[in-house]
């Protein structure tokens, strides 16, 4: 009877791992995103090497995303259309902080900016490519804007409450499989 309820559990904790792992792409954009605008806001400083390294991951994460939803046929210029749409973002996101700009907005300015245009960029590409869990990771950080302008220094505050989130949906799948287990 043990064997049976072990047997039974093994996939089930298995499925919740795997859903778990289908959304690690969409929380990454999300921490990666308030990382970059708490760098930006604390740092004082340009901090454009972030922004350029980490737009390539944005756009593979976005590709990855869309690759499943659509035709084989289309694939390539899907990803054509996201290389070149993540090149546009790219292009805005050094208009922020290399040009006059740095003069007319302060820090937590640019890094809202820059947050508002990782908004736009993963929210466009959810529309293009069908994936409501992008339009949803858009939506979020679209959100968080105007939460990180009204509360001062909020971005630090939303990347420890959205590590905070993070931490609390892991423990609790790690509790409530090892419940299942006992019970079994």
């Amino acid at each position: 009877m043990a064997e049976d309820a072990e047997r039974t559990e093994a996939p089930r904790r298995r499925r919740i791992w795997e859903a778990l792992a289908d959304d690690i792409p969409y929380l990454a954009i999300i921490v990666l995103g308030l990382v970059g605008t708490s760098w930006t806001s604390i740092a004082r400083s340009p901090t454009t090497t972030y922004w350029v390294v980490m737009t390539p991951v944005f756009a593979a994460i976005c590709i990855y995303s869309g690759w499943r939803h659509i035709e084989p046929g289309a694939r390539m210029g899907m990803v054509l259309t996201q290389i070149l749409q993540w090149v546009a973002f790219l292009i805005a996101m050094d208009l922020v902080t290399v040009t006059d700009t740095r003069g007319v907005l302060n820090a937590n300015g640019t890094g809202l900016m820059l947050l508002t245009l990782l908004a736009l960029g993963v929210f466009v590409s959810g529309l293009h490519l069908r994936s409501w869990k992008l339009c949803v990771t858009g939506a979020f950080l679209a959100i968080s804007v105007p939460v990180a302008a009204w509360v001062q220094r909020a971005a630090l505050l939303l990347l420890l409450i959205g590590v905070a989130v993070i931490a609390l949906f892991v423990l609790y799948w790690w509790f409530s499989d090892r419940l299942r287990g006992k019970e079994a």
